[in-house]
């Protein structure tokens, strides 16, 4: 049985407004959580310690997780927060 290399979704924001301060800022990648609450997987951003021991599992944004199993994957894809583009086979 194959495991995977998960990369956890990413969002590309621009400049939030027209003074020349906010354009120099030009790009910034946000990254997402993915948890595990209640046999669904869904995703949030900038969770707290207290808010990630709550959840039965979690995978960090920004971070590269490996061992990911072929049943896992298939969950995560199926609740469509994921695509396959983000698994590699490892």
């Amino acid at each position: 049985m194959a495991t995977y290399t998960l990369v956890t979704p990413t969002l590309e924001q621009g400049p939030i407004g027209r003074h020349r301060l906010f354009t120099h800022f030009k790009q910034r990648t946000k990254s997402y959580t993915i948890i595990l609450s209640g046999g669904t997987y869904s995703l949030i951003q900038f969770p707290t310690q207290e808010e990630l021991e709550g959840y039965t599992a979690h995978y960090m944004g920004g971070c590269q997780h490996t061992g990911i199993t072929e049943a896992i994957r298939t969950a995560m894809i199926a609740d469509a927060i994921v695509t396959s583009a983000n698994f590699t086979v490892e």
